[in-house]
């Protein structure tokens, strides 16, 4: 008997173990976060932290870089979960984050990417021109996570796809440059987001109408 009770708490390990590192994103209503709908990625510090995530430049050049809005949801994205067969975004799993439409200078889907290294501003800052999905030494850079900071979440760009590469693991921050809020990565704490929903976002401003 206490053999057979050992086995079935050594189970009861395993699954709970297995739940845990399956726990879903969940947005402002507490639902998973799901490829194919649109979020608002924004921050959960209201007043001057507010603000959404979009794309821009300080010039006419590609790619462009993800920044942070004050005061304005940004742009919604997708998210695509690594694993093609579900749809659900789980914390501390590899996702590509793409800003939904086709960007018409750089004439591409501004797919999130970490860019090359900026000497000047001594930093890795995240960019478009990323490739959705094909998991792998090539696409390294396209990857992110999501990782829970109590009810709020925080990007992280440390990839999994590839367990040979040498690769940075850092948390994503945001940086006062160049006349914008950029977002980079951070060897300390990153910056706290939440997910909304895009229809949601839409019906809050219809409604305050």
């Amino acid at each position: 008997m206490k053999t057979i009770s050992a086995a079935a708490l050594f189970i009861f390990f395993l699954f709970s173990v297995a739940n845990a590192a399956k726990e879903p994103v969940l947005d402002t209503d507490g639902e998973p976060l799901r490829s194919g709908l649109e979020y608002y990625i924004v921050s959960a510090i209201r007043g001057a932290g507010g603000g959404g995530l979009d794309l821009a430049s300080s010039e006419l050049s590609c790619p462009k870089f993800v920044v942070q809005e004050m005061f304005s949801n940004g742009r919604p994205v997708f998210f695509h979960p690594v694993d093609t067969n579900d749809p659900v975004v789980y914390v501390s799993t590899d996702v590509n984050i793409q800003f939904i439409g086709i960007d018409a200078y750089c004439r591409d889907v501004p797919t999130w990417s970490v860019g090359n290294y900026d000497p000047s501003a001594g930093q890795w800052w995240l960019t478009t021109g990323g490739d959705v999905g094909n998991p792998g030494p090539q696409t390294l850079s396209n990857w992110f996570k999501i990782e829970k900071d109590g009810y709020d979440y925080r990007l992280r760009f440390c990839p999994s796809v590839c367990d040979s590469c040498v690769r940075l693991c850092n948390e994503i921050d945001r940086f006062s440059y160049d006349e914008m809020l950029r977002l980079g990565l951070t060897n300390g704490n990153g910056w706290p987001f939440v997910f909304v929903k895009a229809s949601k976002a839409i019906k809050q401003v219809v409604d305050n109408q």
